[in-house]
């Protein structure tokens, strides 16, 4: 599925699919999940604005844009 979906996308699916099991490759999806677990993520997708605050689940997206932005529902910024 993947490898249709990337060749419909006018990729090397191939080129795509063996780069995946390289291994600086997974070492960062390592380190990526390990700064997810940091952050308490645990959600896809997850939002975290500049100050910590999360946010997860797309319907939560505007939430926290606006948190970024300084609003806080009635809470001081």
């Amino acid at each position: 599925m993947i490898g249709r979906l990337a060749a419909g996308l006018g990729h090397d699916a191939e080129a795509l699919l063996a780069r995946s099991g390289a291994d600086d490759v997974k070492a960062a999806l390592r380190a990526a999940t390990a700064r997810a677990e940091q952050l308490g993520i645990y959600g896809a997708p997850s939002f975290v604005t500049a100050d910590g605050e999360l946010f997860w689940g797309s319907d939560r997206l505007a939430d926290a844009l606006a948190w970024a932005k300084g609003q806080r529902w009635g809470l001081p910024a």
